[in-house]
């Protein structure tokens, strides 16, 4: 639902958006514009009384004296009949600038207003507002949980180029975007008298008819000085009745023009500084700051209505037309996808094709779309998982849905789409499993957990779905390749050669994929890849197209993948890559490991590890937030030997970003495991621990056992355990 709520006021209104958020830029900007050039002067000090006197003696015929929010003083005045204006200078009243709107900006303005139409344009102005304030809102309590929380809206996002643009641009956008809509639905509110303007009652006031005294002898101006003023309008020379008018920030005032003296004064009511604020914070007028936070957030509101729904038609046009899809009123297997990001319901119609082609009725749907009934005898449902174990966007009415069902249960089969790394794998598969049961459904067969949209797992469950219902199913999925970088070695340190550990810690700058744009540039684009240290690099060696796993140290900011490579004995990639010579390029993806990152509420952090899995832990040093301790646990085999990144940690040791540095050798005298370091430091790890700290373990499986077996035992007097820990995210593990 909330999907919907965000997708589809985006997709019909685009058009309105983006007229209402383009023209709002080039109307911020030029608020800008003048906020900037505008005089400075001390207004303050500047008495009402005697500027006033000085513009009209200046200048014949005065009929208004305005002042800008912006601090532009404004003279209108009569010559030969015909009305002119002019800008003046604050101090001086001497005219500076003919004062001519640009016929350009007013009809951007009014096609921003009002859509050049009246009472019309101005209801479709006030829709657009309020759409804008639904969007934002809902677009953030989208993000909010498609990436587990508040502040993971502080981190990096990730996708492809449109998608980036949209969910980056709506992050920094979205605060003037707010105050926009909110304030343009207040004015539009105001405008169509649902809400009152606060406005004073007209009155006549009288004043005595004798001869004007100077302006600058009366008592209604020398109390004012040019900060309060909002506009003076003169009497009428044929009128000696007609009093000085002046509107300020507090209040409207009549002065009688011969006496000077106050003869009303009209206080603005709360419904008056409200409608007051909302203008002034939504035109921007006189606040050079704010104008240039609504003209990018506007720019940006452009930017997003077309990458929304450049979006929104992508995604129309992936889930297409689903070739023979039974109704659900006739069809013997149910077929029902929760899908994020459109992966699933790949799998999906592959599937739903199998199925049709080996004869049986199918209808495919998204878990919403689950009716109250259907004759179908099997129900199978894939779906995958958001956040921290939440439905996706398709299937967040689903367990309301199901709790609705009438009739006869078919039976259920369920396939859970995730990634291992998180700490709820598969969770709403086995929330909705749950519920199936609960509500009297029976399960054919057992729920199946398919890590990363494994190829391989998906063919094996189609074979026992196969056996199940007796039919002959040939699944055939279009995989999706992921996209690849080209990565140029420009460095290398070699280390262990000594100790039959060869070990290379290599460095490679990214290729930009066009060589004519600025790498900033294409960054920004989202077209360079983009990794933070305990992410993954996938690299397949030249003999086999199988890729293998390496962990990042550096972030995609410096414009270099680090990584630290042992080679093993026989090993085809390993033994590939400690072959690269600077100037060599390698082909290689990304893969996100957002489930191996220090967690930024953690009172500290405890680095493990051993080997070439202190690449990861290096990166985290690097990036350790200023003031919070960070301990570092590592394994070699001899310190002349093989101590990697022994420069950097020593440095990082000395300025005071990793608290401690314990290192052991294995094959010195005297030397010994990780483990051993953990065992020896008990005591100080379990007051870590207890004060809130983070463990983070990276290394191979025959390390990571000892590790596990030592950190239990320090733990085990304050009643922890290590599973315990796992499950509220305190301890991380990065094995192979």
């Amino acid at each position: 639902m909330l999907r919907q709520w965000h997708a589809l006021p985006g997709l019909f209104l685009a058009l309105v958006l983006a007229v209402t958020a383009g023209t709002g830029a080039i109307i911020a900007g030029q608020a800008a514009l003048d906020a900037a050039t505008a005089p400075r002067v001390a207004e303050a000090t500047i008495s009402l009384a005697a500027l006033a006197e000085t513009i009209t003696t200046q200048i014949p015929g005065v009929e208004k004296i305005t002042r800008t929010p912006s601090g532009r003083v404004r003279v209108t005045y009569l010559d030969q009949g015909r009305p002119r204006s002019v800008v003046v200078d604050p101090k001086t009243g001497i005219p500076t600038a003919t004062d001519t709107a640009s016929p350009t900006l007013r009809m951007i303005t009014n096609l921003h207003r009002a859509w050049l139409s009246g009472d019309g344009g101005r209801l479709v102005a006030g829709g657009a507002a309020f759409v804008m304030l639904l969007l934002c809102l809902s677009g953030l309590l989208m993000l909010k949980r498609m990436f587990g929380g508040w502040l993971a809206l502080l981190r990096p996002f990730r996708g492809d180029g449109i998608r980036r643009w949209h969910l980056e641009l709506g992050r920094f956008a979205v605060a003037g975007m707010l105050l926009s809509s909110v304030t343009g639905l207040h004015m539009s509110l105001v405008g169509f008298e649902i809400l009152p303007d606060g406005a004073t009652e007209d009155v006549f006031v009288t004043a005595s008819g004798e001869a004007p005294r100077p302006l600058s002898a009366m008592d209604g101006l020398e109390t004012l000085s040019l900060a309060n003023l909002r506009e003076i309008t003169l009497p009428d020379p044929a009128d000696a009745s007609d009093p000085i008018i002046i509107r300020t920030d507090a209040a409207i005032r009549f002065v009688d023009a011969a006496t000077g003296q106050v003869l009303r004064e009209d206080r603005y009511s709360l419904a008056w500084h409200v409608r007051d604020i909302a203008y002034r914070l939504h035109t921007a007028e006189g606040m050079l700051w704010l104008a240039i936070l609504l003209a990018i957030s506007s720019a940006g509101g452009l930017v997003l209505a077309l990458t929304g729904l450049t979006i929104g038609l992508r995604r129309r046009l992936a889930s297409g037309r689903i070739r023979a899809n039974a109704a659900s009123e006739t069809a013997d297997i149910l077929l029902l996808v929760g899908s994020e990001g459109g992966s699933t319901m790949r799998v999906a119609k592959a599937l739903h094709h199998a199925l049709a082609a080996s004869g049986r009725r199918v209808h495919l749907a998204q878990m919403n779309g689950l009716p109250t009934r259907s004759p179908a005898g099997h129900m199978i449902i894939l779906t995958a998982t958001a956040g921290d174990g939440e439905a996706p966007g398709s299937a967040s009415e689903f367990l309301e849905n199901l709790a609705r069902w009438q009739g006869a249960r078919p039976d259920v089969m369920i396939v859970g789409f995730g990634d291992r790394q998180f700490p709820r794998f598969c969770g709403y598969a086995d929330t909705v499993e749950a519920a199936c049961l609960a509500h009297g459904f029976q399960l054919a067969m057992p729920t199946e957990r398919i890590d990363r949209q494994s190829a391989e797992a998906v063919s094996r469950w189609v074979e026992q779905l196969a056996f199940r219902l007796d039919l002959p199913l040939q699944l055939t999925l279009d995989q999706a390749s992921p996209a690849s970088q080209v990565y140029r070695l420009i460095d290398r340190e070699d280390y262990g050669a000594e100790v039959q550990a060869p070990t290379a810690i290599l460095r490679f700058e990214i290729v930009p994929r066009f060589r004519w744009l600025p790498a900033s540039l294409q960054h920004i684009l989202g077209w360079m890849p983009r990794f933070e240290p305990g992410d993954l690099v996938a690299i397949s060696p030249p003999s086999d197209p199988r890729p293998r796993f390496y962990s990042i140290a550096s972030t995609s900011c410096s414009g270099i993948l680090e990584i630290c490579v042992r080679h093993q004995p026989g090993g085809i990639c390993s033994g590939y890559l400690c072959g690269l010579s600077p100037g060599e390029d390698i082909t290689a993806t990304i893969r996100p490991n957002p489930a191996f990152r220090p967690d930024a509420k953690a009172t500290s952090l405890i680095l493990i590890g051993a080997g070439a899995g202190i690449a990861p832990l290096v990166g985290f040093v690097r990036n350790a937030r200023p003031g919070r301790p960070v301990r570092l646990y590592w394994g070699g085999r001899d310190p002349n030997s093989d101590f990697l990144f022994r420069k950097d940690l020593e440095n990082a040791h000395k300025t005071g970003r990793l608290t401690r540095l314990s290192t052991i050798f294995s094959r010195i005298r005297g030397g010994g495991y990780v483990q051993d370091l953990i065992t020896s430091d008990a005591a100080e790890l379990r007051a870590a621990v207890a004060a809130g700290g983070q463990i983070l373990i990276c290394g191979g499986r025959n390390m990571a056992e000892g590790v596990r077996l030592a950190l239990a035992e320090a733990l085990a007097p304050m009643g922890l355990d290590l599973p315990t820990l796992r499950q509220n995210g305190r301890l991380l593990e990065d094995v192979y």
